[in-house]
Order: C-alpha cells, then sequence, then structure tokens
C-alpha cells in the first residue's frame, strides 16, 4: 500500500563479518523521494555465529543451521532497535549474510533471511533481495548503485569500501540511463585475514599495511587476475577470495601481505574511478593508508560525515524494502547484468 511517508528498519551484513549495521530511515515521497537517517546502530558479530558463518563458507552441509541461528541474531537486534529508539518503524530490509554467490550457476544464498522474524518481532520483512536478479540472468549485485541513484547526487561515481570494493558509474552520475556498476576487487575480506594474523579483528587506520613491505612480484601476479580483465557487469564472492586471490599471497608475513594487498587493491580501484568526483563509504573509508594511497595515484575522494560512511548500505536497503513495498523497481538491470529494471525482494508478512 502507498504511504507517502514511511520508516524502514534496514539491515545489513557484508562478507567481512564485523557486524551487523542497523539504520531508521524515513522516506517522503513527493514530487521526488527524500530520506531522512533518524537513528542508526551497530551490533558487533557474535563470536560463535561468526565462526560458524566463516565454517559454513566452505561446508554447505552447515547453512541450515547458520539460516536458524542468524534468523536469531537478526530477531534480537530489531528488538533491541525497537528498545533503544524512539522512531517506530513496521517494515524491515534485511540483506542477510551471503555465504555463496555463484551467479552463472545461477545460485547465490544469503543465510538468515527466515519468515518467522516478521512473526517474532511484529514487522513486515522485507528480503532475499539478489536471486530474482541472478534467476533473470544477472549477477545479482551489486544492489547499492540503486540507492546511490536515487538519495545521492552531486558525484560522478560512488565507491563502497567493505568486504569488496564497488562502483556505481554513471555519465553523469544519477542520471536515467546506462550506469557501470560492478565488484572491483576484494578489500576488507582479504585485508582483514591478515588483521587477525597480527590478533586483530581489523587494521586500524592502515597501520599494518603502512609498515610493510610491497612484495612487487606476489603485486603483478594479483594484477595479472583474470577477474580484472573481464567486462562488467561482474561481482566477487567469498570462494573467488579463498580458492585465487589468497593463495597468491598468504605465504607472506602479515604485514608485507597488507603493504601489498593494500597497493594492489588501490591500483585497482583508481584505474576505474580515474579522477572523477568520487563519494566513499563503508568500513574502509576509515583505512588511511589506503584512501591515502588512492589520492596519491590521482583519485578524488569525498568522504561523508562517520556516521552516514557507516550507514550508507544499510540506509539503502532500507530503501531497497521502502520501494519492494510500493511495487516499484529497486534493481537497475542494466548494472547487474539482467537488462531489465525489476522490483525484487521476498515481502513476509507478521
Amino acid at each position: 500500500m502507498y504511504e507517502a511517508t514511511r520508516n524502514v528498519l534496514g539491515l545489513m551484513s557484508g562478507t567481512s563479518l564485523d557486524g551487523m549495521d542497523a539504520a531508521i530511515v524515513r522516506f517522503e515521497q513527493g514530487e521526488h523521494l527524500d530520506f531522512k537517517l533518524l537513528d542508526f546502530f551497530h551490533f558487533p558479530y557474535p563470536e560463535a555465529l561468526k565462526i560458524l558463518a566463516e565454517k559454513t563458507f566452505f561446508d554447505r552441509r552447515l547453512l541450515p543451521e547458520l539460516e536458524e541461528r542468524f534468523a536469531d541474531w537478526t530477531v534480537s537486534v530489531i528488538r533491541s532497535v525497537q528498545d533503544q529508539s524512539s522512531h517506530a518503524f513496521d517494515v524491515v530490509g534485511s540483506h542477510g549474510q551471503t555465504v555463496f554467490h555463484d551467479p552463472l550457476n545461477k545460485s547465490t544464498v544469503q543465510a538468515g533471511n527466515l519468515p518467522r522474524i516478521a512473526r517474532e518481532t511484529g514487522c513486515t520483512l522485507v528480503t532475499n533481495f539478489r536471486i530474482q536478479d541472478v534467476l533473470l540472468g544477472g549477477q545479482g549485485a551489486p544492489l547499492v548503485p540503486f540507492g546511490d541513484h536515487r538519495l545521492f547526487g552531486g558525484y560522478e561515481a560512488a565507491l563502497n569500501l567493505g568486504g569488496f570494493a564497488n562502483v556505481s558509474i554513471g555519465e553523469p552520475f544519477l542520471r536515467d540511463g546506462v550506469h557501470a556498476a560492478f565488484d572491483v576487487c576484494a578489500v576488507n575480506r582479504v585485508l582483514n585475514v591478515f588483521a587477525a594474523e597480527l590478533g586483530q579483528e581489523y587494521d586500524r587506520n592502515g597501520d599494518f599495511a603502512r609498515e610493510g613491505a610491497i612484495n612487487a612480484w606476489v603485486l603483478e601476479e594479483l594484477d595479472s587476475l583474470a577477474y580484472y580483465e573481464q567486462a562488467a557487469p561482474k561481482s566477487l564472492g567469498s570462494e573467488w577470495v579463498e580458492s585465487t586471490f589468497l593463495p597468491l599471497i598468504d605465504y607472506l608475513a602479515p604485514k608485507d601481505a597488507l603493504a601489498t594487498a593494500v597497493e594492489h587493491i588501490a591500483q585497482q580501484i583508481v584505474e576505474v574511478l580515474g579522477s572523477r568526483k568520487t563519494l566513499v563509504s563503508g568500513g574502509g573509508a576509515f583505512n588511511g593508508y589506503l584512501i591515502q594511497r588512492m589520492r596519491m595515484l590521482g583519485a578524488d575522494l569525498h568522504i561523508p560525515d562517520k556516521t552516514l560512511v557507516e550507514a550508507k548500505e544499510s540506509v539503502i536497503f532500507a530503501l531497497l524494502a521502502h520501494e519492494r513495498i510500493q511495487g516499484r523497481p529497486n534493481v537497475i538491470g542494466s548494472t547487474t547484468g539482467s537488462g531489465i529494471w525489476h522490483s525484487s525482494g521476498s515481502v513476509f508478512a507478521p
């Protein structure tokens, strides 16, 4: 049912497994769609659930258990937000935890998106945003460019630095027409592996990488990976990191691996962005060394206030849910490869 004003809770848990972001967003539909971020929370990943998710990346037999446990956590997060915020909401857009992503074989799995979440929280749940696009022949990713298109103006490109780096580029950006949007390379999904070897969840400000030495041979091997020669649309998953990326670099000392990976990431991203005026979001925006390297290579990066950097993806999944409830398209088919603007997401009533 159409509503001019609606509050939606957007939930996002990325492949870096650092936690779940929760953004309450008010959407107001007039001549244009306006939004206001009302509240934002971050919930660290429970350690036992994180271990289970990591194991499930390699063993699909664990998926049913992960589905139930992630749903439990999602319910807990929603209830915590309901208790802590003064802003009410009755719709939740939940991304779930990506476990497998193989669009060539029409398969993508975001665990934990169970109908009981709606029943147990009393909120309409919109979820499973990727599978319809995959079945239509697309990559099911990236979905964030739709939000870039609808909500953020004044930039020639948008860059999200999460588990993976994905970009949205328009000519000009945020105008109707064909957009280039795709996953560029792995970021925190790789960097966190080597930070963990140094006893940290992540490389704060890129300080470990700054102390390491770049291995020129490994850097050349990484730069030569076949994925970078593929035409967009294209997307990456954890399987590619484990099977293709890490074997080329994981024998280096952790700080050297971080230095080499950061240089590789910076080069790949700047090769795509060039000097376009670019909005940056995601946890990698706080990696000072990575940002420094990209700027030194010629990138024109603009980082908004800290809350929006952290909240942007969860804001956009709130938007995807809002548009799905209204029955309006929320996927740009030209960016995902399906070629069809469509309204995607499973809707579960309380």
